[in-house]
């Protein structure tokens, strides 16, 4: 056997090996993450993840879903960040894309569900996809979803020129072959000049390299998905029958953009080298663009389907370590039933049951529970209506957008004061019910930032006005006035404490009927306030009560009680 045959197969089986053994590698890390619950979180960049909501949002006329300010106020991007495992950028897109999607119809919800559970049942399966995808990972801001949504990727101009000029190389080394002094020099001049080209027209095309690099390697990994013999997987074969056969060549086009791509080799700076002075990165950006933007439909759903397969897994992952989760029930009409609602972002969540009707006023004392009520059931509304997964044993509610009022903040910027920002922000709601549209709302402490008087008076109004038109409201106040004024008109439910030893004590559980106690004095006294300040107001506070008006303080500090008989 002459040498030459012995290094090329030691070369083969030392590539071989590499790759067997580092598929190896891969998969058990794989493994020790799904029986572990504990995985390597890459860094992503959430205006990254958020680019295929922000393009599918920007390139439709109407396009809803869970709008920012419900987004903030819920803390969803700490939710996204618990259910993201994903093994692609392409899936933590799509995951992203799919919590904020709400859409009433259901569209695809259910039909997902099949797909959960197999991946997370079929063991083999799941490694198998999981292996692909994770060969593919994650790069921040490519924005591969935007070549299917018509937005302008340029092709270059000219590119007749780079191909004439990577191949002046090639003809000076055939000259050499007739004469080697001017084959040598116009292999030089052709060198130097490239490398000129090159590197003059290196920074126009940075950003483009790094996206399109990954469009390649998408299509690459959808190629591989063919391989899986499984019913569900037929839809890869599919894309690449007829229109799809067209995309095959961006496969050929990022290997040659990787060449060189410091992967680590002894080769990299040569293999770079050879691409530089070919103009490789022109012709094959080029090459690249041309064909994805002339088969967008089918690029499109093939992104679309590798974000869904990668979510999926996500989702099942996210299931598999949750102390309890239920698959919701949906009715057409206006209520919401659960029994054993935990908040997902606590580690030891006290549950509550409920049967909420159209419209609840809730009410209670300072940390008394009220706020993580209402957010709790609203985030759960949201995972119920995308990811088809509720922490709770029942879950039954209308198919409705959810839309919220809580965490108001005032906007230098804007020139928005607080109260102007909280009526803005519940005119929102009142818009979607204006807009015939079906809407879940959750509001905390509504118009606290105004007077008491005129809180109470529009606070009322508004939620009259919320009673009688389309959608459920669920409100959280510290104002007792509401559960009066509006007493046949909500549900009233409130959240209590305790006085035990001098400390106050919350059972976090949501109770019939409207609260009877305030603990914001109690606090003053459990913190060492001055014994002059609680007395005085609570003094103040059991005269209101009494007659409705409040006591003016005499010139030295203390109070008229005669008239109150105190």
């Amino acid at each position: 056997m002459s040498p030459v045959l012995v290094i090329i197969i030691a070369a083969i089986l030392i590539i071989t090996y590499h790759f067997l053994t580092r598929n190896q590698k891969k998969l058990k890390k794989l493994r020790q993450e799904w029986d572990s619950g504990t995985y390597y979180v890459f860094g992503e960049d959430l205006s990254s993840v958020s680019s295929y909501w922000e393009n599918k949002k920007g390139s439709a006329e109407s396009y809803a879903g869970v709008d920012q300010l419900t987004w903030d106020d819920l803390s969803m991007n700490e939710v996204f960040g618990k259910l993201n495992y994903t093994q692609t950028s392409v899936g933590s897109e799509y995951l992203f894309n799919q919590l904020r999607d709400i859409d009433p119809k259901l569209k695809g919800v259910h039909e997902k569900e099949e797909l959960y559970q197999f991946l997370a049942n079929d063991d083999q399966l799941r490694e198998k996809v999981l292996l692909i995808l994770s060969n593919l990972g994650k790069r921040n801001h490519a924005n591969t979803s935007s070549y299917f949504f018509n937005f302008n990727h340029e092709k270059l101009k000219h590119v007749y020129m780079y191909i004439v000029l990577a191949c002046l190389p090639i003809a000076s080394i055939i000259l050499m072959f007739f004469s080697l002094k001017y084959g040598a020099i116009g292999l030089f001049s052709s060198f130097t000049l490239n490398l000129v080209v090159y590197y003059r027209n290196k920074n126009r095309l940075d950003n483009d390299l790094h996206s399109v690099t990954y469009v390649a390697a998408i299509i690459g990994t959808g190629k591989r998905l063919t391989s899986i013999h499984h019913s569900r997987f037929a839809i890869y074969k599919d894309i690449f029958k007829g229109e799809g056969k067209g995309l095959r060549k961006t496969s050929f086009w990022g290997k040659v953009l990787s060449i060189g791509g410091n992967t680590g080799g002894d080769f990299d700076v040569l293999f770079e080298y050879v691409r530089i002075v070919f103009l490789l990165d022109f012709i094959a950006y080029n090459q690249i663009v041309k064909t994805v933007v002339k088969y967008r439909n089918t690029y499109k759903q093939l992104w679309e389907s590798i974000g869904e397969l990668d979510a999926a897994i996500a989702v099942a992952y996210y299931r598999k370590y949750l102390s309890f989760y239920t698959v919701p029930t949906f009715v057409d009409t206006e209520e919401l039933e659960f029994k054993n609602l935990a908040h997902p972002l606590l580690k030891d969540p006290v549950t509550n049951s409920s049967a909420l009707g159209k419209t609840v006023l809730l009410t209670g004392s300072n940390a008394s529970g009220k706020s993580t009520y209402i957010k709790a059931v609203a985030i759960n509304a949201i995972l119920a209506q995308t990811i088809n997964t509720v922490l709770a044993s029942k879950w039954t509610m209308k198919q409705s957008y959810i839309v919220t009022s809580m965490a108001i903040q005032d906007s230098v910027l804007d020139g928005d004061s607080y109260f102007i920002a909280e009526i803005k922000s519940l005119k929102r709601i009142i818009k979607l019910s204006e807009e015939q549209k079906p809407i879940i709302s959750f509001i905390d402490e509504i118009l606290k930032g105004t007077n008491t008087v005129e809180r109470i008076s529009a606070s009322a109004a508004i939620m009259e006005w919320l009673s009688v038109n389309k959608g459920m409201t669920i409100i959280a106040s510290h104002d007792i006035e509401l559960t009066e004024i509006t007493g046949e008109l909500y549900t009233n439910y409130h959240f209590r404490e305790s006085i035990v030893d001098g400390k106050v004590i919350f059972d976090y559980k949501i109770h019939p009927g409207p609260s009877e106690t305030r603990n914001a004095i109690k606090l003053l006294e459990v913190l060492d306030y001055p014994e002059s300040v609680t007395i005085t107001a609570n003094k103040l506070a059991r005269h209101f009560t009494n007659v409705r008006e409040w006591q003016r303080m005499d010139e030295d500090g203390s109070i008229n009680l005669i008239q109150a008989g105190l």
